[in-house]
């Protein structure tokens, strides 16, 4: 409860009483007595005409003195309310924690504003209200909660900070959120303390096991506004996630987007889905999805040679539209030269070891996969500079020229791929003793069987992410009959990314200095498995040449939630990343790992590649010789979006120490409900009027 002013300037106006009391007073007549008998009888009429006046003078002074003070308060304006200054009936100086939830739920719209922007109006009012002498700090209750302002005395201040407070793209915290605070309060000066949340009191922020530890406040009460009780919608929809697979037909690839999308409401609806390319629309599709459920819709859009694409899944437009859309990039890796030396060239092309390579690496000769293979056999080799390429392939190579081991180990140590497969013309003595330093095993002999087959134990492999369920099912159908045994070594550290159910190693890998080193323990042709006629067998080889050449490490991570770090794989150079705002920031690079940390805002985000004499530590703008080297996407977490809100009963549950009370927040803004309480000024007014009609009354009597 309070009474306020709207233009307290005038309440001066109640010194005009002053004036008729003044004019009172001067007026007063001082009679002397001089007594005449002949007017004896005239004297006593007049004494009883004055005793019968002093009344109604006295009744005009009174009168008057309200009328202007009436007239005075009207003009203030004031304003008699119920509601907002609740949590400042105590005048005292007073410790306040506001607690501000600034999470994108926040971002729900009300007309023409958003809560946070509610919330924001509503913090500036309260601190109009703030007792002096008193002190206040500001907690933001995203994630990662943090304590934005500490402790000061300066509303003006405190106020431009609050007013220039905007909505972030993360999840609720509010039980960090209340831990800070109560970390602050321990340290506040005054007696009389005093925490506030405002908050749309999403379920997602509060954590039952972290509002647990919360023991420090149980002296304090809590006061929450709910702001989501300004809204009468809630969130419908959401899009959850975006997968890109790319895929190909018979003479053409085509790019596949996978997208999930939920009904948040509590009806049956139907939604408007579109694929936006390059801020263009693509597609659009109209959606039925039953209330609570999530379903799958595939767009596919053909690919054309080297074209990087950028896009975003967008449905409907509800009153929360952040988590209505989400981003999504495929960035082409830069065409990956590599040499394949034949070890068994054979009379006819497709008995040789590179007939299935090559037409896997580049199916249709036009470099669709962005991979440029190079056939090279062992006479040819020598002439081949290994500095023009990025990965070698030795398929089923007895032994190599002459010194050309160390040439290959240079190349590896500098950052060079090396995918070795085995087969019939495979020496494992020479391998053991030319090629040891590479090999992270000792090769042992070759184990013909019946059938084996692969055992995928490890789908989150890089290689593997963009295999479907299905595709690794029909991997595992695909028969061995031969594979090279193989006997760890103590001073080598490898994986084994794929076992064959024989519980012999598939695949090993490992690195030598800056390259990486994959050994297939079979066949790259046809001779030890049928695996280079089966349509895994393109894609397979194609990612395991591109992971060789840390293509697929650089872009592993390319759909990361908002606030988590960016980080590749990269032991040499400067890089900046380019945000989708356009902003650019360096990269730190650190123990062979670039890492950016600055991933605030949903979007596509690029990564170029500085020159080399590039040594500046700032960029406003990329620099002459940078280089595109790939784009990787930012989207908001979902669990957010969920329209259920937790009950004052569940929060009581959780904080069983701490008194708390859910408040509407109140206000001053039309259309919505402005105030819980009444405008004085017109009452005053009429007030003012009454007495001026009085007054005429006494006047008339007299």
């Amino acid at each position: 409860m309070s009474l306020n002013f709207s233009s307290p300037f005038f309440l001066f106006g109640v010194l005009g009483t002053t004036i008729p009391i003044l004019i009172h007073l001067l007026t007063r007549r001082q009679q002397k007595h001089v007594r005449f008998s002949a007017v004896y009888l005239l004297f006593q009429s007049q004494k009883r005409s004055i005793k019968k006046s002093k009344p109604n003078r006295l009744l005009l002074l009174f009168l008057r003195c309200l009328g202007i003070t009436l007239f005075s308060l009207a003009l203030a304006n004031p304003f008699f309310s119920l509601g907002n200054s609740e949590a400042f009936r105590n005048n005292s100086p007073t410790s306040y924690v506001f607690i501000l939830d600034d999470s994108f739920s926040m971002r729900s719209r009300v007309k023409e504003k958003n809560l946070f922007e509610f919330a924001v109006q509503f913090l500036s009012n309260l601190l109009k209200q703030i007792p002096e002498g008193s002190e206040f700090s500001l907690v933001l209750g995203s994630n990662p909660a943090r304590i934005h302002q500490t402790w000061s005395s300066q509303k003006d201040n405190f106020e431009k900070l609050v007013q220039n407070m905007r909505p972030s793209y993360q999840t609720t915290d509010i039980g960090h959120s209340l831990k800070k605070a109560a970390n602050l309060l321990k340290t506040a000066k005054n007696k009389n303390k005093k925490l506030i949340l405002l908050t749309d009191l999403d379920r997602n922020g509060w954590d039952k096991d972290i509002l647990s530890e919360i023991k420090s406040l149980s002296d304090i009460s809590l006061q929450i506004y709910n702001f989501s009780t300004l809204s009468l919608k809630q969130n419908q929809v959401a899009v959850e996630n975006v997968q890109t697979q790319q895929e190909f037909l018979a003479h053409s690839r085509i790019l596949k987007i996978k997208t999930k999308i939920k009904n948040l409401s509590k009806e049956n609806q139907r939604f408007p889905v579109s694929l936006i390319l390059d801020k263009k629309l693509e597609k659009e599709v109209l959606l039925e999805i039953q209330s609570g459920q999530t379903i799958s819709k595939v767009f596919t859009i053909p690919l054309r040679k080297g074209d990087p694409i950028q896009g975003e899944i967008k449905v409907g437009n509800d009153v929360l539209p952040v988590d209505s859309r989400r981003y999504f990039s495929h960035h082409p890796n830069q065409n990956i030269k590599v040499l394949v030396v034949d070890g068994d060239p054979g009379s006819v092309s497709h008995q040789s070891e590179s007939f299935y390579l090559e037409r896997a690496l580049n199916p249709f000769s036009v470099s669709f996969s962005h991979i440029d293979p190079t056939i090279s056999t062992l006479t040819e080799l020598p002439s081949r500079k290994l500095s023009d390429f990025s990965v070698v392939i030795l398929a089923n190579i007895r032994e190599l020229p002459i010194d050309y081991e160390l040439a290959l180990e240079d190349f590896v140590l500098h950052g060079g791929g090396l995918i070795l497969g085995m087969g019939d013309q495979i020496d494992a003595k020479y391998y053991n003793e030319k090629l040891g330093n590479l090999l992270p095993v000792t090769l042992e002999s070759i184990q013909n069987i019946n059938t084996t087959h692969l055992l995928f134990k490890n789908i989150k492999h890089p290689v593997m992410q963009a295999f479907s369920k299905k595709t690794i099912e029909e991997m595992k159908e695909i028969a061995f009959n031969s594979i090279y045994t193989v006997q760890a070594k103590n001073n080598k550290n490898f994986k084994v990314a794929n076992w064959f159910t024989n519980k012999n190693p598939a695949i090993i890998e490992t690195e030598a200095g800056k390259g990486k080193i994959v050994v297939f323990l079979s066949s790259l042709d046809r001779a030890w498995n049928d695996f280079p006629i089966q349509p895994t067998f393109l894609p397979w080889i194609q990612r395991w040449t591109q992971y060789a050449a840390r293509g697929l490490e650089r872009n592993s991570h390319q759909n990361l939630l908002v606030g988590e770090t960016y980080q590749q794989n990269s032991n040499e150079g400067r890089w900046a990343i380019q945000t989708p705002g356009g902003n650019l920031h360096l990269a730190m690079t650190t123990n062979g790992k670039t890492t950016l940390r600055k991933t605030l805002n949903p979007g596509v985000y690029s990564v170029y590649k500085l020159p080399e004499n590039y040594m500046q530590d700032t960029i406003t703008k990329l620099p002459l010789g940078s280089k595109p080297s790939g784009t990787f996407t930012i989207n908001v977490d979902t669990k957010e979006s969920s329209p259920e809100k937790i009950s004052e009963k569940d929060i009581k549950v959780f904080l069983p120490d701490l008194p708390v009370t859910i408040k509407k927040p109140v206000l001053n803004i039309s259309p919505l409900p402005s105030y819980n309480g009444m405008h004085l000024a017109t009452p005053l007014l009429l007030g003012f009027a009454g007495i001026l009609l009085m007054e005429g009354l006494v006047i008339r009597r007299e």
